[in-house]
């Protein structure tokens, strides 16, 4: 009866919900759990709608739209927003998935790169859940957050200082749209893709050595994380930034233990 009860409040047949960046990596994994649970979900994508099929060919017969976003631009979010809201449904969920990852050195970060990731990172999180916002009625808004957010790296200046922002305005957001809306940040670690050290060489490694669970964050923790903070399960939870890093922000500083 008691796990009955856990699943029902899991089931959120009837809902729905809004992934942006739905399209791949933890988004794709965000937007497979909410599908899951039975929500109507409307997924967005900016550069490619090819994954679109294969998101149908998954889950045929359930309810999805798929929409073009640029979370970069407020034209954009404006027309995503009439669309949707000529709809004529309630938004249950809102989840902030859709950023931007480029890493460069802070020496040689310019001024166009540096608004480029505060725009689609910090910006387009702050508008669109201001402008979804009166389409909701109750329920959740989910911002994706980082590590990065609180750990600096010199070739990750800017993107972390997109992140602390999401996470402030996660707060704000908390007390300005309370009680009928609570708002939430997931602060990932390292997520496993295909081709991870693309970007850095060697970080896979290096991270599952810190880690106290000794390996990178899977895409599908990140979508169940995002399932249970939109469900009942934590209705008394509310501007808070929950970290999914597999422990390695518990690493110690020193290399010999003390």
């Amino acid at each position: 009866m008691i796990m009955n009860r856990f699943a029902e409040m899991l089931d959120l047949t009837g809902k729905t919900v809004i992934v942006t960046g739905g399209l791949s990596g933890a988004g794709r994994a965000i937007a497979d759990a909410f599908i899951e649970s039975g929500a109507n979900v409307i997924i967005t994508y900016n550069t490619s709608a090819e994954a679109a099929e294969e998101v149908k060919t998954k889950w045929p017969g359930r309810s999805l739209d798929f929409m073009h976003l640029d979370t970069g631009s407020i034209d954009s979010i404006d027309g995503f927003v009439k669309v949707v809201s000529e709809k004529g449904v309630a938004i249950d969920c809102l989840v902030n998935n859709a950023g931007i990852y480029p890493p460069k050195d802070i020496d040689e970060v310019t001024p166009e790169e540096w608004d480029s990731m505060l725009d689609v990172n910090a910006r387009g999180v702050f508008f669109l859940s201001q402008k979804i916002r009166p389409l909701m009625k109750k329920g959740s808004i989910i911002n994706i957050s980082s590590i990065n957010a609180a750990n600096p790296a010199r070739r990750l200046a800017h993107y972390g200082a997109s992140k602390a922002a999401v996470e402030m305005l996660t707060r704000s957001q908390a007390q300005a749209y309370g009680p009928d809306i609570r708002v939430n940040c997931i602060a990932p670690g390292l997520i496993y893709k295909e081709g991870q050290d693309e970007y850095i060489p060697g970080w896979s490694d290096s991270y599952k050595e810190r880690s106290a669970l000794g390996r990178l964050v899977e895409p599908e923790e990140i979508g169940k994380l995002c399932l249970i903070l939109a469900s009942d399960l934590t209705s008394a939870v509310t501007g808070q930034t929950i970290t999914a890093d597999c422990g390695v922000s518990l690493a110690p500083y020193f290399y010999n233990e003390i």
